[in-house]
């Protein structure tokens, strides 16, 4: 016996269209120079060599402070109440927290070279441009995440090193809030600042880690030596131009502007010094070393291959 099964088409289920992908409502999210900033900073923070260097920064900063404190703290107490008065105390001051900002401006040219260079380094800057296409926000993101790392260490070093001032010598307590101390506070944080942005873009320009930090040692250790040699040539022009580099502005404004303090820390400066530019000059002259190589790295980072 044979069986007939017949299907009628017309009674089988009509297939379910596929509904359409449903957009998320209200419009896209927009890339914004904020989130680029927030974005710098979670990168910036979470890599480890940063915070080795901001580390040893501290550690550095505060422990020279404690030294000098301990050494001109019982030097200017032994020296009678006539080397105690205001002009003394205030150079007190501006050595005890200001004279460490030469040795550690190297420090804060390795944390530069590193905010730009690491990303190079591992290969992690393609993900970045990849991310934000627009090249410009990232290299300004960066330039001020690492500005504002370095004077937030930089301040948090100079308060200490007036703290450790006070702690040893509390007359000088007296003096924390004089023009002079408040200005060659002031200067040592915008010094190293400058030095970090200085080293930030040499290091944009080599995209290198060692030769970054090279040519920031050269800048600050070296140049000084060369121009200390040139000098015994005679040439008039070598205290000139020597007086223009970044450890001898980086001097002159932790000194401040006050006259009187000036006078004072006349004792521990070499006797016979050419003289050199002012507070404000020098503060300029600062900012045009950094502008130099910082608007030709920014030039590089948005024209050349990130490869």
């Amino acid at each position: 016996m044979t069986s007939t099964i017949i299907i009628d088409a017309s009674t089988a289920p009509a297939p379910v269209p596929a509904s359409p992908a449903r957009r998320p409502e209200g419009p896209a999210p927009r890339l914004t120079f904020g989130g680029v900033l927030r974005s710098e900073r979670i990168k910036l923070s979470s890599l480890r060599s940063i915070r080795i260097t901001l580390l040893i920064t501290a550690l550095l900063g505060l422990g020279l402070s404690a030294l000098i404190a301990l050494a001109w703290s019982s030097e200017v107490m032994g020296s009678g109440a006539a080397a105690a008065d205001s002009a003394g105390l205030q150079a007190y001051l501006l050595i005890v927290s200001t004279f460490t900002a030469p040795f550690l401006a190297l420090v804060f040219g390795v944390l530069g070279v590193f905010a730009i260079s690491s990303e190079y380094s591992s290969g992690m800057i393609l993900s970045t441009l990849t991310a934000v296409p627009m090249r410009t926000p990232v290299f300004v993101a960066k330039a001020l995440v690492t500005a504002v790392i370095a004077a937030v260490t930089a301040l948090l070093l100079v308060l200490g090193g007036l703290a450790v001032a006070v702690a040893f010598l509390p007359d000088a307590a007296s003096e924390l809030g004089s023009a002079a101390v408040v200005s060659g506070a002031l200067g040592t944080v915008a010094y190293l600042v400058l030095i970090t942005l200085l080293a930030f873009g040499v290091a944009g320009l080599l995209r290198s880690t060692a030769g970054g930090i090279a040519v920031a040692a050269g800048i600050t250790f070296v140049l000084p030596i060369a121009f200390q040699l040139l000098a015994l040539t005679g040439w008039e022009w070598v205290p000139t131009v020597a007086a223009y580099l970044p450890s001898e502005l980086g001097g002159t404004l932790s000194q401040g502007i006050s006259e009187a303090a000036l006078a004072a820390m006349a004792t521990v400066e070499s006797a016979g010094a050419a003289s050199g530019p002012g507070y404000w000059l020098a503060l300029g002259s600062m900012t045009a070393w950094a502008a130099v190589v910082v608007v030709p790295a920014a030039i590089a980072f948005r024209r050349r291959d990130a490869r």
